[in-house]
C-alpha cells in the first residue's frame, strides 16, 4: 500500500519525505523517545485540499520553511496501522469462495533532522509479503517488515534533490483514503523500492497555481534492504531478472503536478511519464514505456457536504518489460458529510492486450462508508465487486486506521 513522497512536520518544515508510512507497533516507544523538539510552540497551518487529495497518506501541513536552524524537530515522522477483514462472500475461484482474510499493515516514516534543509526520511513496512493461501482463512499470514525507502534529501528555495531508496511516483490511484478498494487494481503500476537519485523544482504563481516538474533515475533494489524479516523475503539479485534490475540508471520517471491550476481553487492534476528497462538477465521481452493522467476536483456540495472527484487513465506498453500492453481507467468519488460521515464509490478497469491470446478485461468497483472520529483513527466497511479473468467475486469487508505524528 500506498503513500507518496511528502510528508512535512508539526512545526511546519516543508519535508520531501519517502511515500507509505510504514513500522510494527512495538517500535513506536522507541521513535517517540528518541523526539526532541527546540521549539516550545508552532501555530499549525491549514493543509491544501488539493495537495491533500493528491497525497492523502500523508501529513501535509505547510509549504513554509523555517527560517532558522534551532527551530526544527531532530526526529518526526508519522505512522499509519490498519487492520483489514474480507470475507468472499460468493466467487466463481473455487480456491476464495467463502474464504475470510484478515490482515494487519503498519508504516512508519521517520524523518532525521540535520539542517532546515537537509534531511534523511525513511518508511519501513510491516506487511503481508506473500501471495494470500488458497482453499483456505488467512490471518495474518506471511507478515514481514522490510524497508521500502531511505533517502538522503535537500530542499531550498523551490528545489530539491534526493539520493537513495525511495518510490518513484507515478500516478496516485494506488494510493490509500479512496474507500478500502479502490486503489486494488492500481497497484499493478505503481512503482517501488528502487536505487536512484531524482529532483523537483516547485513554481507557485498567485493566477497560475502550484506545480512541481520531478524527474528521477533509478534500478531495481538489490541491496541487502531488499530483504524482510519475520516472514523471510530474500534478497534480490540481478540474476533474478525483472523490470529495471539492471544496477545502471536506464530506467526514469518524470511527472508533473499542481494544485489551484488556471486559478481554479482545489483542481489538482498530476501528469507522469515512465521508461523502465528490460532486466539484464530477461529476454523475449522489451523495455517498457507507459504515461498516467490523473485530474481532480474537490468541491463544497453544500455547507455540511463536500465532494471529492478523481479520474486516472494509465496506459503501459511491454508492462513489467514482457510482452503485454496494460490499460487502466480508475474513477472514484468521495463525499464527506459534516467533516466526519464518508461514501466512497470506486471503479477501475484493466485491460490486458495479450500478444498471441486472447485479451483480459478485468473490472473493480467498490462502494464503502465510514466515519473519522477526529484523533486519527477511522472506520470503514464496504462491498467490493471484480471482475479478474471471467471469475466474479463479490466481498464484504471492513477496515480499522489509526495515524499519528511523533
Amino acid at each position: 500500500m500506498k503513500i507518496i513522497p511528502y510528508i512535512k512536520n508539526l512545526l511546519g518544515l516543508r519535508l520531501l519525505t519517502a511515500a507509505k508510512l510504514r513500522w510494527p507497533c512495538y517500535l513506536y516507544p522507541v521513535f517517540a523517545t528518541l523526539t526532541l523538539t527546540f521549539s516550545t510552540h508552532a501555530e499549525e497551518p491549514q493543509p491544501s485540499k488539493a495537495l491533500e487529495a493528491l497525497h492523502p497518506s500523508e501529513k501535509l501541513k505547510s509549504t513554509e520553511a523555517l527560517e532558522t536552524p534551532e527551530e526544527f524537530r531532530i526526529i518526526s515522522g508519522a505512522v499509519v496501522m490498519e487492520l483489514q477483514n474480507e470475507y468472499a462472500v460468493d466467487s466463481d475461484n473455487d480456491t476464495r469462495d467463502g474464504d475470510n482474510d484478515l490482515f494487519f499493515r503498519t508504516e512508519v516514516a521517520p524523518v532525521i533532522q540535520f539542517h532546515k534543509n537537509i534531511f534523511i526520511d525513511g518508511v519501513a513496512v510491516l506487511e503481508n509479503i506473500n501471495d494470500r493461501k488458497p482453499n483456505t482463512n488467512n490471518t495474518f499470514e506471511s507478515e514481514g517488515i522490510f524497508m521500502e525507502e531511505l533517502k538522503v534529501n535537500f530542499e531550498k528555495d523551490g528545489w530539491a534533490a534526493f539520493a537513495g531508496k525511495f518510490n518513484p511516483g507515478f500516478g496516485i490511484a494506488w494510493d490509500y483514503g479512496r474507500g478500502i478498494w479502490s486503489e486494488d487494481f492500481a497497484e499493478d503500476y505503481e512503482i517501488t523500492e528502487r536505487i536512484g537519485l531524482g529532483g523537483s523544482y516547485t513554481y507557485e504563481h498567485e493566477d497560475f497555481g502550484i506545480h512541481t516538474l520531478t524527474a528521477s533515475t533509478f534500478f531495481a533494489d538489490t541491496t541487502f534492504l531488499s530483504q524482510s524479516v519475520i516472514s523471510k523475503r530474500d534478497r534480490v539479485n540481478k540474476d533474478d531478472g525483472g523490470v529495471s534490475n539492471t544496477e545502471d540508471f536506464s530506467s526514469f520517471v518524470i511527472s508533473l503536478e499542481g494544485e489551484n491550476l488556471a486559478s481554479i481553487e482545489n483542481l489538482y492534476y498530476k501528469l507522469a511519464y515512465r521508461s523502465q528497462s528490460e532486466g539484464d538477465a530477461d529476454s523475449g521481452g522489451d523495455d517498457e514505456t507507459g504515461y498516467a493522467a490523473t485530474l481532480g476536483y474537490i468541491f463544497p456540495f453544500t455547507e455540511l457536504i463536500e465532494l471529492d472527484a478523481l479520474v486516472e487513465f494509465v496506459d503501459i506498453e511491454n508492462f513489467d518489460a514482457g510482452t503485454d500492453d496494460n490499460e487502466y481507467f480508475a474513477a472514484s468519488l468521495v463525499t464527506t458529510f459534516d467533516a466526519q460521515w464518508n461514501l466512497t464509490i470506486g471503479y477501475t478497469s484493466r485491460e490486458i492486450d495479450v500478444k498471441g491470446d486472447s485479451d483480459i478485461d478485468d473490472h473493480l468497483i467498490q462502494v464503502s462508508a465510514g466515519y473519522d472520529f477526529g484523533q486519527g483513527t477511522t472506520i470503514e466497511i464496504g462491498w467490493r465487486g471484480t471482475e479478474e479473468s471471467g471469475d466474479d467475486t463479490d466481498i464484504i469487508g471492513g477496515l480499522i486506521r489509526h495515524t499519528f505524528e511523533f
